[in-house]
C-alpha cells in the first residue's frame, strides 16, 4: 500500500471524520457536525459520537479488508478527489493496508490504473466532465464513483447517477462505508473479467470467422459429416464441394455422401473407407463418383475425425478434390508403357532373329530376310509417331486459334487417310452445321483410329473401306467411325470401356486409346453400338481438360 498526497496538507492527529473550522478549513461537502477544535468524537468514531457497532477494532488505522480473496489480485487503486481536510485524512488511514491510495484534488489523476474514486461534491461539480469521460473510456470495465457528501439535496440532481454510483453521507459509519466499497469494487473486478472474456471472444470469433471463410472459399470441395446423426448426414457442404458434384446444398445437406457413387465405384475402396470410419480414424482413398448430372469423375477422398473437449468423436471432416486429370496422365503412361515395351520387344525380337540367321547363313533367304527386317523397322517408326502423336494431342490447351469448323476437320481426316492409305476407300458424310471444334487433337484421333482399323481387318476378304459420319445436332457433335468388316472388336472395346490394360487384356495399337483420350479430354463420350460403330459425343464448344467420362479404374 502507498498513500499519495499530491497536496500534501498539513495532518492533524485524528480525532474524527471532520472539516477543519469555518474560518480556516478548506472547502468540502464532508461534514460530521463537530470540529477540531471542540475535541469532537473519538478518532474511532467516523459518526460524531455514535458508537461503532462493528465487531472489528474500530481503529481507522487499522484498515479496512477489500480484497475479494481471489489469488493474484492486486490491491486497488483508490484515488480521494477530495478537499484536504480532515476527512481525506480519515479516508485514507482507514483505506491503509488495503489500497493503494491517491489523496488529491486534481481530476488529472483519474487515469486508467484507478479502480475506485472517492469524490465530494465540490470536487465532482468542478471536475464532472473528466470523470464522466474517464468513466466511458474504460467503459465496459466499470470506474465506480462514491459521492461522500452531508448535503442531502445532492439526490436532487436528476444527472447525478451518470457519473456516480452510490452516495455515503457523512457522518458515516465504518461497517457502512466498507460494505459498499467491497461492493463496488467486487462489480469492477467482474466488469474486467467480463471485459477481457468478451475480448477473448472477439478474438475466438474474427479467427472462427477466419476459418470459416477460408473452408467457404477453399478450392477443393469441404464437408462436415455429424456422427450424432443417423447414417452421419452432412451437416456442412462449401461452395466448392457443390461445384465439384453438380449439386444445390440444399440437395446435399442431410445425406449420407454416398450418393455421389455409382455402378463405376469400387466396392472394396467403399469398405476400406467405411472401416476407418468405423474406427474414428484418418483415411485417404481414391474413389469413382458421380456428378448429379451422372457424369463420373475420379474423387480423392480425405476425411478425418473431429472430437470435442471430452475426446469424443462428433463429426467427420471431409476433403474431396477431382484427380480426373491425373488419373487420366496416370492411364496415358500406364498404356504407353506397355504398348511400347510389349510392341518393341516384340520387333526387336525379329530383327535379331533374322540378324543372327543371316550370320549363321543357314539357307534364309536373304532378300526374304532384309525384307521382314525393313518391315519391323517401318513398324518401329511407326510406333515413335505414335507415341508423338499422343504427346501432340496432350502437349497443352489448344486454345480458339486451333478451333475450326466440323467439315474442315472432316476434309483433313480425309485427305490425310488417303495420302497414308492409298488403296482404301474413304466415306464422309458432314453436316452444313458450321460448329466449330478443337480441331488438333480430333484429326489424329481420327485418322489413327481409322487407321488401325485398316492394319486389323481380319476379314477373310480384306475389304479397305472405312466411313466417318458426322451429325450435330442441339449443340452436340456426334461422330460415327467404322468400316465394312465389323467395326470395332468387343474384346478391344472393354480393355478400353474398362480403362484398365493387363497383360492378358491389351490392345495391339494405340488408335483406339488416342480418340478415347480426345474424347475424354473434350468433355465428351466415346461409346460402341452392336455393330462394332464407334461414337465420339462431345459438345460443340467443350473444354479442352475435364473429367473422363469412363475415368481410368485402378
Amino acid at each position: 500500500m502507498s498513500t499519495n498526497d499530491r497536496e500534501s496538507p498539513s495532518v492533524r492527529p485524528p480525532t474524527a471524520m471532520t472539516d477543519a473550522p469555518a474560518d480556516d478549513r478548506p472547502s468540502s461537502d464532508v461534514e460530521t457536525g463537530a470540529d477540531a477544535g471542540s475535541g469532537g468524537a473519538e478518532a474511532d468514531d467516523w459518526e460524531g459520537g455514535a458508537a461503532d457497532t462493528d465487531d472489528e477494532p474500530t481503529s481507522p488505522t487499522q484498515g479496512v479488508d477489500l480484497a475479494d480473496g481471489s489469488a493474484g489480485e492486486d490491491e486497488p487503486h483508490v484515488l480521494l478527489l477530495l478537499g484536504a481536510n480532515r476527512n481525506r485524512q480519515l479516508l485514507a488511514e482507514f483505506l491503509a493496508g488495503e489500497a493503494t491510495v491517491t489523496a488529491t484534488t486534481d481530476a488529472g489523476a483519474l487515469t486508467g490504473d484507478i479502480d475506485l474514486c472517492l469524490v465530494d461534491r465540490q470536487h465532482l461539480a468542478a471536475h464532472r466532465v473528466a470523470i464522466a469521460a474517464q468513466r466511458e473510456a474504460v467503459d465496459p470495465v466499470v470506474l465506480p464513483v462514491v459521492l461522500v457528501t452531508a448535503e442531502s439535496d445532492a439526490l436532487d440532481d436528476e444527472d447525478l447517477w451518470t457519473v456516480v454510483d452510490e452516495v455515503v453521507p457523512t457522518p458515516a459509519s465504518k461497517p457502512l462505508l466498507r460494505a459498499r466499497l467491497r461492493n463496488l469494487l467486487a462489480r469492477r473486478r467482474a466488469s474486467r473479467r467480463l471485459a477481457d472474456r468478451e475480448a477473448e471472444l472477439a478474438v475466438a470469433l474474427t479467427d472462427l470467422r477466419v476459418r470459416d471463410r477460408a473452408v467457404a472459399e477453399a478450392p477443393i470441395g469441404v464437408t462436415i459429416a455429424g456422427l450424432r446423426e443417423d447414417d452421419t448426414p452432412l451437416v456442412y457442404a462449401n461452395d466448392a464441394f457443390c461445384e465439384l458434384t453438380g449439386y444445390d446444398r440444399a440437395e446435399i445437406l442431410g445425406r449420407n455422401c454416398r450418393f455421389l457413387q455409382g455402378p463405376r465405384t469400387d466396392e472394396s475402396t467403399v469398405e476400406r473407407l467405411g472401416e476407418a470410419l468405423d474406427a474414428a480414424e484418418p483415411v485417404s482413398v481414391d474413389l469413382v463418383n458421380y456428378t448429379r448430372d451422372g457424369e463420373q469423375f475420379w474423387n480423392k477422398v480425405d476425411v478425418a475425425p473431429v472430437r470435442d473437449d471430452d475426446g469424443e468423436v462428433t463429426h467427420f471432416v471431409g476433403f474431396q478434390t477431382d484427380i480426373t486429370t491425373r488419373k487420366l496422365h496416370e492411364q496415358r503412361v500406364g498404356v504407353l508403357n506397355r504398348f511400347m515395351r510389349h510392341n518393341l520387344r516384340n520387333e526387336l525380337n525379329i530383327i535379331d532373329g533374322y540378324r543372327k540367321a543371316l550370320l549363321r547363313d543357314v539357307g534364309v533367304d536373304h532378300e526374304t530376310a532384309l525384307g521382314r527386317i525393313g518391315d519391323s523397322i517401318d513398324r518401329l517408326v511407326d510406333l515413335s509417331q505414335e507415341a508423338s502423336h499422343v504427346d501432340r494431342i496432350f502437349s497443352g490447351r489448344p486454345g480458339e486459334a486451333d478451333r475450326r469448323p466440323i467439315t474442315t476437320v472432316v476434309d483433313e481426316v480425309v485427305e490425310t487417310m488417303r495420302t497414308r492409305h492409298a488403296d482404301a476407300t474413304v466415306h464422309a458424310e458432314t453436316p452444313g452445321d458450321p460448329a466449330s471444334v478443337s480441331a488438333r487433337s480430333l484429326v489424329l484421333g481420327c485418322v489413327d483410329y481409322l487407321s488401325m482399323l485398316l492394319d486389323t481387318n481380319d476379314c477373310e476378304t480384306p475389304r479397305q473401306r472405312v466411313s466417318i459420319v458426322v451429325r450435330v445436332e442441339d449443340g452436340v457433335v456426334d461422330i460415327a467411325l467404322t468400316d465394312d468388316c465389323g467395326g470395332l472388336a468387343e474384346s478391344d472395346w472393354r480393355v478400353v470401356e474398362t480403362g484398365a490394360e493387363t497383360p492378358l487384356r491389351h490392345t495391339d495399337r494405340l488408335g483406339l486409346w488416342i480418340l478415347r483420350w480426345v474424347t475424354t479430354t473434350n468433355g465428351g463420350e466415346l461409346t460402341r453400338t452392336a455393330d462394332g460403330t464407334l461414337h465420339t459425343r462431345f459438345p460443340v464448344r467443350a473444354p479442352t481438360t475435364g473429367a473422363d467420362e469412363h475415368g481410368p479404374e485402378e
